[in-house]
């Protein structure tokens, strides 16, 4: 596999860590661009003379002026550009598409398969890259670590737009609100949207629930240090990015019920799944004393992802293609 300078335009830590990171670990040199000021940009870019640029799913600052400056940029340093494309397919009409037509990518790599020819359609080739997990940045679960909370959710509220997660929250995360059963929750919004929750949910989440926001780094400790990680997820046919931090953390989770997720894992050997707030209460009660089954259903999960659901395992499926569209954009300009 040739290998290359890649320069990544993204200032989120989770794209840095995840894909930066990995594709680093493949061999490529990577230069992380955080500023998303132009100059700045391209002083980058001049000083490091990358081979690619790849830019990240949704960002404001990609829906700015600046995204209808990336193909001058792109075609005066020579540059072979990907862009992955990580909102799809929920938001592929509303912000996928929208960008690709400003910014022009040589490549999409998308986290939906049905995607792909949407993109061909419109003349761009396209790759599935769903998300997967990077074992250099969350460590395992040990059998003799100490469980500091009961159960955690890591998540924003993430209720703009009507989607599965209204479902996933509503028999997964809610049903716990008015027991006497605490959740810990991490994230953004959860104060600001306190009205639009009881709105839509009917529920006002207790504020000593609460615990701020959560630095991507430090999210591997929360899965590891809790007995219950709860796998809130935004569609039927997808799985979060963090659905697999948490299990190849070897955490135990409980999550949704989706077809996404079960052809993926194995209930009650690689997590627990639930598909109403009934049977969420009852597993709860029933696992969360149950310390040796957590743990082994955590290793369970842990080896599934590590064995399948890895970036580089991903990654290196899809390069083939990269790297031809790479050589033959060179060998033209």
């Amino acid at each position: 596999m040739k290998t290359y300078k890649i320069f990544l335009l993204d200032h989120r830590t989770y794209c840095i860590n995840s894909i930066g990171d990995s594709l680093a670990q493949m061999g490529h040199k990577i230069m992380y661009q955080v500023s998303w000021m132009y100059e700045e940009v391209e002083k980058g870019i001049a000083y490091f003379k990358p081979d690619i640029l790849i830019t990240v799913g949704y960002n404001r600052r990609l829906f700015s002026r600046f995204a209808d400056k990336i193909p001058a940029l792109c075609k005066k340093y020579r540059l072979f550009y990907i862009y992955w494309a990580t909102e799809d397919l929920i938001n592929h009409l509303d912000w996928s598409l929208p960008y690709i037509k400003q910014a022009k990518p040589d490549l999409v790599w998308t986290i939906h398969p049905e995607c792909i020819k949407k993109y061909e359609k419109l003349g761009i080739p396209a790759s599935y890259l769903n998300f997967a997990f990077n074992p250099r940045i969350f460590t395992e679960k040990k059998k003799q670590e100490k469980e500091i909370y009961d159960i955690s959710f890591v998540g924003s509220t993430h209720i703009f737009k009507r989607t599965y997660r209204f479902d996933s929250l509503e028999h997964l995360l809610f049903p716990f609100v008015g027991t006497e059963q605490k959740v810990n929750i991490w994230g953004s919004d959860w104060i600001k949207n306190a009205t639009l929750i009881e709105k839509k949910f009917g529920k006002t989440v207790p504020s000593h629930w609460l615990r701020g926001y959560l630095l991507y780094g430090k999210s591997g400790s929360v899965y590891r240090t809790s007995k219950i990680v709860l796998g809130v997820q935004n569609a039927i046919d997808q799985v979060t990015q963090r659905t697999f931090e948490i299990l190849g953390s070897g955490a135990f989770m409980i999550a949704s019920r989706t077809e996404g997720i079960t052809t993926m894992f194995k209930d009650k050997k690689d997590l627990v799944l639930t598909s109403s707030p009934e049977e969420t209460i009852e597993l709860a009660r029933y696992y969360i004393n149950k310390p040796e089954l957590r743990y082994s259903i955590g290793v369970n999960a842990r080896r599934k992802v590590i064995k399948y659901y890895t970036y580089n395992k991903n990654i290196k499926k899809i390069w083939p293609k990269a790297q031809l569209l790479i050589e033959e954009k060179r060998w033209k300009s």
